[in-house]
């Protein structure tokens, strides 16, 4: 009788056991499950958000190139003197009488 107690014991014992393993189980396939499904969103997710980033980066750059150009086009139709010194440095033009330097500032190799 005493063995027929024990067993019975460790029966009823051992069936909580496996349902405590069992559950541990389903979560762990659950949560494997999740990750595997998200995790390459989540990979892809922080990929765009450098993409943004250095996007973002190059819209700022080009906005200051952009207003650059814009001051330069104004200067260009409205200040005479600003149009004089562009064309002369540019195109090579002098008023009469004036003679241009240019000096190279390569340096020469011994």
């Amino acid at each position: 009788m005493h063995s027929a107690g024990r067993r019975r014991r460790s029966q009823a014992e051992l069936l909580p056991a496996a349902t405590r393993v069992m559950w541990v189980l389903i979560v762990a396939a659950a949560l494997l499950t999740l990750g595997f499904t998200f995790y390459p969103e989540w990979s892809r997710l922080a990929d765009m958000k450098r993409d943004l980033s250095a996007q973002q980066s190059k819209l700022a750059e080009l906005k200051t190139q952009c207003s650059d150009r814009e001051l330069e086009v104004k200067l260009l139709q409205t200040d005479r003197e600003y149009l004089e010194i562009i064309a002369r440095d540019r195109l090579d033009l002098m008023k009469e009488g004036e003679t241009i330097f240019r000096l190279s500032s390569a340096q020469h190799k011994s």
